[in-house]
Formats: C-alpha cells, structure tokens, sequence
C-alpha cells in the first residue's frame, strides 16, 4: 500500500498511529528546505521532494489554479510588482461592470505572504464580488481537471493530496477579510445569502473538475472563535458545510479541515461534528488553541472524525529533541484508540529545525513497535 492510499485508509477506518505533520501550503518549512527563501517560488515537485525526507505519511496541500487559466476575461490585471530588500510588493486589479476590485499583496522573504488590502472592503463592492462569481460559474473548468490531474501524476501515490480553494460560502471567496464579511452577513443578508448560495454552486462544479483529476480531499475552512459568534455557525457555516460536504462526498471526496487557533465553545457545542468533516485538525490546548486538554476534546469530537495535530508549534521551534519525543508521547497515550494523526498544532514554519521533525516521526514509529506495551499493542491492533 503506498503513502497515499495508507493515509485515506487511516483517515476512514484508523489503526496503528501514523505521523503526518502539515509541510507545504505556504507554511514556509519546505521552502527552507529546499533551500529556498521566498515561499511563493516554493513548488509542487520541492515540497514533494521534501516531505519524502521524512519517514512520514504525507498530505500535501495545492491550489487551484486560476479562473484566468479558464477564461482570460477573469485574468487580474498586474498594476505593480516590485523588490524592496526583504518584500515584494503585488497590486491586481479585477474590471467589473459594477466598479473595480482592487487586491495588494506582501510577501516577505522566508515569511510568506500576506494580504494588504481585499478586494472587497464594504457593500459597495458586493454587486462585482457576485459579477466575478456568475463569470466563474460559466467557466469551462477542462484547465482545472488538467492541472488537478498534473498535480496527482507528479505525487504519485507519493503522498495523498487536498485541492485547497475558499470552498466554505461563508468566506465569500475570501474576497473580504473575516470582519468585513461578518458585517456583510448582518448589513447585507439577502444579498450576502444570495452570493453564499452561488458559491455553492461554483463549488459543486469545482468538486466536479477535481474529483475527475483525481484529487483525493477538499479543504473546508471555518472561522475560529475569536472571530464569529456561535448564532454564525448555526446560521450560515453548519447549514452550508453540510451542502458542500454532501457533494464532496457524493463525489468521493474527503473533506480536510484547519483550524489552528480557539475553537471552544464551538467543539463544546457540537458545532464540528455537523459539518461533515472527515479530517479535522487541531484540538490544541494554550496557547496555540484553547480546549481545556487534548483528552477532553476527544471526549467531544466524533470519533468517526479522524483528528490530526497536537504538537505545539513553540516545542518543534525551539524544544529540544528529547522534549519533542516526550510530547509526542503525551499525544500518542492521550488519543489510544482513537483515529489520531500525530502532526503538529499548525502548518510546520520556515525555522522549524529537520531534527525535531525527524524526532516525531521516529518517535511514532517507535511506539508502533517495541515502545507499545501489550495492553497498549491489544488496544491499537483492535481498533486496526
């Protein structure tokens, strides 16, 4: 059984504890290892090359590519672009019928990207937000299954793999940033409903395109506690998810979810448990996350929900290697029996030492085998 197919089988039906830490997806930690330092000439083929340095089982994340490649009326028109020492500098522009969207992008050398303005910022933008997504709906998406299919030939059974775009209508595409959109739900909600239920729309062809490349899970994202209020989740993020995640798997697509800051009382609430989340990640204590302990959160999540983490990100950053093997321990014996993934409390940074990532994955391995006591072995080969 290759890499792929050993992480879609843990994910469905549990066993053995595997490693997976999260490499890639702009994180910054295969671009350092591929010796690069501007995350975004970080490629497919290194973060493959990386991930196979480590005796892991891997999930890598890639994009879409864009709706340009499909139809050059949805290309962004590059404004700016420009090196000053340590940062790039990007400005887009979108012509719309209804106005200009306008997007400005940082990115800094080994930190990655961020944005410096959305292209949304209040209602006034909202009528070319829903022009964007009529003319993406009507795209032929043949370069979205050839690409997905690219994607998969290059890993090969290396690796299993998500397609990550902003398939939760609650993001509207991430156009706004996240408090510009919860204002749009309360000031707009005929209009903010009516583009949520266009995005489902688009999502359903989308899935389509990727499940025919091949692609094994999409990615669901869901905004953290210190951003939106639990009336949000059982107004828009619950009843939405569960559209989206009923075409995915309709489509045999899994569904992968991150959420790497609090998540309480929405996991106290049952909130997770209704999405229709296959692999969620991650049940993190302070000060990563805030759930009391990893072991009272898998009291709460469904055991049918493969989870993935908990290693915080502070110990793989600076702990010693001895420190590591401890704490993946602690994460091993607190999730027995249970579909776990040891990984880490978010995406591995640029300044992740190889050493300590080398010591998890050991680690794991190790407890497989003669570090697993025989009441421990009895309980894991049970739930295999």
């Amino acid at each position: 059984m290759d890499n792929r197919r050993r992480f879609i089988d843990y994910v469905k039906n549990g066993g053995s504890p595997i490693c997976s830490p999260q490499i890639g997806a702009g994180a910054g930690f295969d671009t350092k290892m591929a010796g690069k330092e501007w995350v975004t000439q970080t490629s497919i083929e290194d973060t493959i090359a990386v991930v196979e340095q480590f005796d892991i089982v891997p999930l890598i994340t890639a994009g879409l590519c864009d709706f340009g490649a499909c139809n050059p009326e949805l290309i962004w028109k590059q404004i700016k672009c420009e090196q000053n020492g340590d940062r790039i500098s990007g400005e887009y522009a979108f012509e719309t019928p209804y106005g200009t969207l306008e997007r400005k992008v940082i990115e800094d050398k080994i930190k990655g990207c961020f944005a410096e303005k959305y292209p949304v910022q209040d209602s006034s933008n909202l009528d070319a937000l829903e022009y964007y997504i009529d003319a993406a709906i009507a795209c032929d998406l043949t370069e979205i299954e050839r690409h997905v299919r690219n994607v998969m030939s290059m890993v090969a059974g290396r690796s299993a793999v998500c397609i990550q775009w902003p398939v939760q209508p609650y993001e509207l595409w991430c156009f706004p940033d996240t408090v510009t959109t919860v204002m749009l739900a309360y000031d707009c909600p005929e209009q903010f409903k009516r583009l949520m239920d266009k995005i489902v729309i688009l999502d359903e062809r989308l899935m389509r395109a990727v499940a025919a490349g091949g692609a094994d899970f999409i990615f669901l994202g869901g905004p953290a506690a210190e951003m939106i209020s639990p009336r949000y989740y059982e107004d828009y993020i619950i009843p939405y998810s569960q559209q989206v995640t009923d075409i995915a798997h309709a489509l045999g697509l899994l569904v992968y979810s991150h959420i790497c800051s609090p998540i309480e009382p929405f996991l106290t609430m049952g909130f997770y448990n209704r999405m229709g989340i296959d692999l969620f990640e991650t049940l993190s204590p302070p000060p990563v996350g805030n759930v009391a302990s990893l072991t009272d959160a898998m009291k709460k999540i469904d055991p049918s929900i493969c989870t993935r983490g908990n290693l915080d990100l502070e110990v793989l950053l600076n702990g010693s290697p001895e420190l590591v093997r401890e704490k993946t321990i602690e994460i091993l014996e607190s999730t027995m029996g249970r579909k776990h993934i040891v990984a880490a409390s978010d995406y591995l940074f640029y300044g992740v030492p190889a050493e300590n990532v080398h010591t998890m994955a050991e680690t794991v391995k190790e407890y497989n085998g003669w570090s697993v006591s025989e009441p421990q072995r009895e309980m894991v080969e049970a739930n295999t």
